[in-house]
C-alpha cells in the first residue's frame, strides 16, 4: 500500500503494474517541485509532504492558489501531454512522496489509460474547481476567515498535533502583511483556537476555528470528497495515511 491516497484507491493489480516506476523521495521545505513554464522530468505522488501552488505577481507578490497533501498528484500538466508546468508548486511542509519519471508516466499512465488515467482526470477536475474556490475567496473574504480556512486545510493533511509553520511563511501565502498575520493568530490564541510558537502552530478548538472559516473550506473539502469516495459524508473524511511501500 502507498501513502498516496490515489494510489492506496488503485485495484491491487495496477498498483503492481505501476510499483516499478516509483520512486520515494524525500522533500525539503520550500522545494520546488514544479516551476511555471518551466519544462520538468518528474511528477509526484505525494505521501507525507504537503505541497502549495503558487502565483507570481508582476509587483513580485506571492499568493497560494491551491493546496496539495497525501491526496496530491504534482505535474498535472503531463495528464495532458504537456512537459511545461503551468504554475509553480512549492513544498510547504517537508516529508516523503514518490517520483515517477516523466517518460514513464506518459507510457504506462496516459498512453495506456484504464483506472490510475481516470482517477487522475478526475482529480485534475477536482484541483481545478478548487483553485477556482482559492481565487474566490482571496478576492472576496476577509483576512481571518481565509487564515482559519487555510489553517484547517493543513490540519486536514498533518493530522493531529502542531506543524512547523512561521507567521512569515503563512503571510506570504495569504498575500498579506506580516503584521496582520501576527495581529490575527494573537486574536486566536487568547479565543483558545489555536497555540503556536516560534515556527509552529497547534489547532486547540478546531470546532470553533471552524466557524470562523469561509464556506469555501467546506466546498473545497466535499469537492475533494467526491473525488474519491463521494458516497462518505463530509464528516468522515480521512486523510489518514497507509502504511508506505518500497518500490522494487
Amino acid at each position: 500500500m502507498s501513502a498516496n491516497r490515489f494510489l492506496s484507491g488503485l485495484p491491487a493489480e495496477e498498483r503492481a503494474r505501476l510499483r516499478p516506476y516509483l520512486e520515494p523521495v524525500a522533500l525539503e521545505f520550500n522545494q520546488a517541485l514544479v516551476e511555471f513554464d518551466q519544462p520538468f522530468e518528474h511528477v509526484y505522488f505525494l505521501e507525507t509532504a504537503v505541497t502549495a501552488t503558487v502565483v507570481h505577481t508582476s509587483e513580485g507578490d506571492t499568493i497560494e492558489v491551491g493546496m496539495m497533501g497525501s491526496e496530491g498528484f504534482v505535474g498535472l500538466s503531463a495528464l495532458y501531454g504537456v512537459r511545461r508546468s503551468n504554475a509553480t508548486v512549492l513544498v510547504q511542509m517537508a516529508g516523503s512522496a514518490l517520483r515517477m519519471r516523466v517518460a514513464d508516466f506518459d507510457a504506462h499512465v496516459r498512453a495506456r489509460g484504464g483506472p490510475a488515467y481516470e482517477v487522475l482526470l478526475r482529480y485534475a477536475n477536482f484541483f481545478a474547481a478548487a483553485v477556482q474556490q482559492h481565487a474566490a475567496c482571496n478576492a472576496t473574504h476577509n483576512i481571518e476567515s481565509r487564515m482559519s480556512r487555510w489553517i484547517l486545510m493543513t490540519h486536514d493533511r498533518v493530522g493531529d498535533g502542531g506543524f512547523p509553520l512561521t507567521q512569515e511563511y503563512l503571510a506570504v501565502m495569504l498575500g498579506v502583511r506580516r503584521p496582520t498575520v501576527s495581529e490575527i493568530a494573537q486574536k486566536m490564541r487568547e479565543s483558545g483556537l489555536i497555540d503556536y510558537t516560534r515556527g509552529s502552530f497547534v489547532v486547540t478548538d478546531r470546532p470553533r476555528l471552524e466557524e470562523r472559516s469561509c464556506d469555501c473550506y467546506l466546498i473545497i473539502r466535499e469537492q475533494l470528497e467526491r473525488t474519491f469516495d463521494g458516497e462518505r459524508p463530509s464528516e468522515v473524511l480521512d486523510f489518514a495515511r497507509p502504511t508506505p511501500f518500497t518500490p522494487a
